[in-house]
């Protein structure tokens, strides 16, 4: 059975354990009519997605465990991770000023309309914004509680790896959406072509994407699996040399598909990134390739919400002329180097042909 064929038996079982989670959590929080805004929008926000961090963990313990895919079960620690990775976008459309998500309104910009609805005082945009920070809030309690769950299913040992393993996720991704605001900050010169640099944003998709998104999961899973902490360990080692990469050409791809992915595919409107000021490794290769005329007219786009049709188009094509060539080398690099390091793991020719499955899925896709 291919992974995709897998990922297909496995989904349901994740979704039925994420939507567990948040109804027993809303039931023994005390929600009721006077909060049903609020509920909506919690269970809102875990509609849709590509589960690929759920998919990681079932990856990794499998590799594991050595069974098929197929046949693992670990629903807690899947609806943890889809739980956290849904607050963590709640926050993240917050900070982006980002009305909409997988074709559907975001929560701010749900309950300000709510707000407006019932002629509530003060401002709507605030309370908004206030109520969104709350339902990422309790989203992330119920991944705290679906991860406690799963960490009582292990010995002492290992359920002290996998919390400090989860924890180290979280402080991870808060670290990477900081450097992320940060290098949105930074003014640019379209005199300087060194103004952007591509290091500095490889580190930035490191640490609030590429860990996040494939390496931890896939480990936390692992450490599930593993018969032993020291067998968890040295798989874990493994994973880190090979996945590292290949979440980095995630992160990559995802960067172009948010500046020329088909909105009725990605779920974004087009050119999002460039209105949210992304400072991405697709717009460093851009602006250090572009001239201080193209560089302009970047800048005119770059976190300017406002920012015209005509001026979006004019940035979009200044990307592909001169950066996205650049960006897919780079993505091939990415996944060359991952590759490397699956050939050198020795592991099982079933278990490297899933992950070489796997790198296609993370680094190929259209959404």
């Amino acid at each position: 059975m291919s992974l995709s064929d897998s990922f297909s038996v496995l989904r349901p079982r994740i979704d039925e354990a994420t939507a567990s989670s948040l109804a027993g959590l809303l039931a023994r929080a005390g929600a009721g009519i006077r909060s049903e805004e609020f509920s909506e929008a919690v269970l809102a926000s875990v509609v849709g997605g590509k589960r690929f961090r759920a998919l990681m963990a079932h990856v990794g313990y499998c590799l594991g465990a050595h069974i098929p895919l197929e046949e693992v079960d670990i629903p807690d620690l899947g609806a943890a991770l889809e739980l956290y990775q849904a607050s963590a976008l709640v926050h993240d459309d917050i900070i982006d000023n980002a009305n909409e998500r997988r074709g559907m309104p975001t929560p701010h910009r749900t309950l300000a309309e709510h707000h407006a609805r019932r002629s509530w005082i003060g401002s709507s945009t605030d309370f908004g914004r206030h109520g969104a920070i709350l339902v990422g809030d309790f989203l992330f309690s119920a991944a705290t509680a679906a991860a406690d769950r799963q960490a009582l299913r292990l010995g002492h040992e290992r359920a002290e790896a996998f919390t400090r393993r989860f924890a180290d996720m979280h402080a991870e991704v808060a670290l990477g959406q900081y450097l992320d605001i940060a290098a949105e900050q930074a003014p640019l010169d379209p005199q300087r072509a060194d103004a952007l640099r591509t290091s500095d944003s490889l580190e930035v998709a490191l640490h609030k994407s590429a860990h996040y998104s494939v390496v931890h999961p896939a480990i936390l899973g692992a450490i599930c699996g593993a018969d032993s902490v020291e067998a968890g360990a040295a798989l874990a080692d493994t994973l880190e040399e090979v996945l590292t990469p290949w979440g980095l050409a995630f992160q990559l791809r995802d960067d172009d598909l948010g500046v020329f992915g088909d909105p009725q595919v990605t779920g974004k409107p087009a050119g999002d990134d460039l209105r949210e000021g992304k400072r991405t490794v697709l717009l460093a290769l851009t602006w250090a390739a572009s001239s201080p005329a193209e560089r302009e007219a970047l800048t005119q786009v770059l976190g300017v919400a406002a920012a015209s049709p005509e001026q979006i188009a004019r940035a979009t094509q200044i990307v592909h002329s001169n950066g996205r060539g650049a960006h897919e080398k780079e993505i091939t690099r990415l996944v060359e180097e991952g590759h490397r390091a699956l050939d050198a793991a020795g592991f099982a020719p079933p278990a490297s042909a899933m992950l070489r499955e796997l790198c296609l899925i993370l680094t190929s896709r259209r959404a």
